[in-house]
């Protein structure tokens, strides 16, 4: 097998699949199979919705991929062939060696031969991560023009008006999907209608990890004077107010008793909002890291002026930065999680080579 981060000519990565392989072509994708190998070679270069390397140690296939991708992939995982991947660069192929399968998504199954069908997404990886140098090499990543924070301001005396300038600047590029418009059966406070207003068309904006339920979703207790207006996407919690005050208290419903949020709902929905940004932003970082770590990830990082979130751990707390959002929960013995997010690869390249992170994206 070729040595690790070798760069060979194209021809004999494509040998490595064995002799008279077949060949199969996607969009920055070349899939050779053979007796020897499946290989799988990747144009360089930085396609967040592409195929590409993603990561230090981590290639992705997004679709369209050639018909051959889906059944090549499954007769190598039958008979226990190698997968091998390439990087194609001006020089050559760089050797990423042997790759395991991650995670990988099928469009649908054959109802009769019970068979998965086409391969619309793979998650490839390997274990030595690529060194910085051989990473800018074949995932360069552009400099961009990102948001700035000059709502931090707002944040002591008007949440509201903080959040939506944030939610505003950060999801500008989420086109607005028309639709029907969605009422709430009850009178809701002010903080949350303006959540709702900036988060009408974009979905994405109401969470993907924990949600914001949608106008029409919001409804009081039984027998009670509260609603639910959030929830863990386990259903560990939901978040329940007051809706005929002007800016209520939050209270968390699920543990043995309520447990009350540090802040009012204007702060709340701002800590949701930077919460969503740091861990489901398209490009992410995590660690678990000490106390003295996280000082220095977040060191030149601006901390946003609320007490500390009880969740995801309890005390949350957030740090931001032009293009970017630090999110610490802590959780005891188990340690801090850290997680940074942005929507610009380029924002978090500051932070790469701060901590031995687990994933990272910059």
């Amino acid at each position: 097998m070729m040595e690790r981060w070798s760069v060979v000519p194209e021809q004999a990565a494509m040998s490595a699949a064995g002799p008279n392989a077949d060949v199969a072509y996607g969009d920055g994708v070349t899939f050779a199979y053979g007796t020897g190998a499946l290989v799988v070679i990747v144009d360089a270069g930085d396609r967040p919705d592409g195929s590409a390397v993603d990561n230090a140690n981590a290639l992705v296939l997004r679709e369209p991929l050639p018909t051959e991708a889906t059944r090549w992939m499954s007769a190598m995982n039958k008979g226990e062939q190698p997968l091998l991947g390439f990087v194609r660069t001006a020089g050559g192929c760089l050797a990423l060696g042997g790759l395991y399968q991650a995670r990988t998504v099928h469009r649908g199954m054959d109802p009769f031969t019970g068979d998965e069908g086409a391969l619309a997404f793979a998650e490839l990886t390997w274990g030595d991560r690529l060194p910085p140098d051989l990473l800018d090499e074949v995932r360069p990543t552009p400099e961009l023009p990102v948001p700035g924070i000059d709502w931090l301001g707002d944040v002591p005396r008007n949440p509201t008006r903080a959040v939506r300038s944030f939610l505003t600047a950060w999801y500008a590029d989420v086109p607005v999907t028309p639709g029907a418009n969605r009422h709430a059966a009850v009178r809701l406070p002010a903080p949350l209608l303006a959540f709702h207003d900036v988060a009408a068309g974009r979905e994405e904006i109401l969470g993907r990890q924990d949600v914001i339920e949608p106008l029409d979703g919001i409804e009081y207790l039984d027998d009670e004077s509260l609603v639910v207006f959030a929830a863990e996407n386990q259903g560990v919690w939901v978040a329940l107010i007051d809706p005929t005050e002007e800016d209520p208290v939050v209270w968390y419903d699920g543990g043995p008793e309520r447990l009350r949020e540090r802040e009012r709902l204007s702060g709340f929905l701002l800590q949701f909002a930077l919460t969503e940004a740091a861990s489901m932003s398209p490009f992410t970082g995590f660690a678990t890291v000490s106390p003295e770590l996280l000082g220095g990830v977040v060191a030149d990082m601006v901390p946003v002026p609320l007490q500390p979130a009880r969740t995801p751990g309890d005390p949350t707390r957030h740090w931001v930065a032009p293009g970017v959002v630090a999110t610490a929960a802590d959780h005891g013995a188990s340690g801090v999680r850290l997680s940074v997010g942005s929507r610009w690869r380029c924002a978090l390249r500051p932070l790469r080579s701060r901590i031995d992170w687990e994933r990272f994206d910059g």
